[in-house]
């Protein structure tokens, strides 16, 4: 039987990036799109990129445009570096005018765009929600090299540091009405993280945004056990 074809189209969590106790990125060998290959048995082609955002979603579909009209479905995983920002610029002058790499509104248009895109190319669009991050760890993580008063100028430009993950889920939340809107569907990566009875930093690297092993194990269940093209019966979740 010829294998269902998916293009993987996303940031550093498509690509399968970790970050290791040395506080290195690598990427995991057994990240979800390897096991969606693996166990699933699907040819999936990974355009997965570090720090990608959903403009450059754009560029790559025009870039791969014969390898996505080839696939019978496009996953679409994009909206965490959308929502961050340049903490550097933040933490140097907190009073000056700040906006996420991706704009809210300008995202959901784009996505909504990316979409029809994907569609234009004969390919069926799914959309992947967004793991939940930890805002602690991750403030941790990126202002680890900054001084005393740059941290405190980013919590008092926050209000507070709880205000990261809030952020994020905004645009989390964006995906599920732009997938409504669109009439795609969305696979819910976010709830499963929620609901593991496994403490979160377990799921989660130190930096508190890139799944570890263990999270893409999770994701890969949840596609598989939710996706539209996992109807057959012959695939055993580890």
């Amino acid at each position: 039987m010829e294998r269902i074809k998916i293009a993987a189209l996303g940031d550093s969590i498509t690509k399968g990036v970790v970050l290791t106790e040395e506080a290195n990125y690598e990427l995991l060998n057994n990240s979800f799109v390897e096991i969606l290959k693996s166990e699933g048995g699907f040819q999936v082609e990974n355009f997965g990129k570090f720090g990608c955002t959903i403009t450059n979603g754009h560029n790559i579909i025009n870039h791969h445009a014969e390898e996505i009209a080839a696939a019978e479905y496009t996953l679409l995983e994009y909206g965490g570096n959308d929502c961050d920002f340049n903490w550097k610029r933040i933490a140097l002058d907190p009073a000056a005018g700040h906006n996420p790499k991706t704009p809210l509104k300008e995202f959901c248009d784009l996505f909504v765009s990316l979409i029809e895109r994907v569609k234009s190319l004969n390919s069926k669009p799914i959309i992947l929600s967004l793991p939940p991050i930890d805002s602690t760890h991750y403030f941790g993580f990126f202002s680890r090299r900054m001084s005393t008063e740059q941290r405190a100028n980013i919590v008092g430009w926050m209000g507070d540091v709880e205000a990261i993950e809030r952020w994020h889920t905004s645009y989390n939340k964006a995906l599920f009405e732009v997938a409504e809107r669109t009439s795609t569907p969305i696979l819910d990566i976010t709830t499963p993280f929620i609901r593991s009875s496994a403490d979160p930093c377990e799921l989660v690297c130190p930096d508190g945004i890139h799944p570890n092993a263990a999270g893409h194990r999770l994701i890969a269940n949840t596609i598989l056990s939710t996706a539209p093209f996992c109807n057959r019966r012959d695939i055993q979740l580890a």
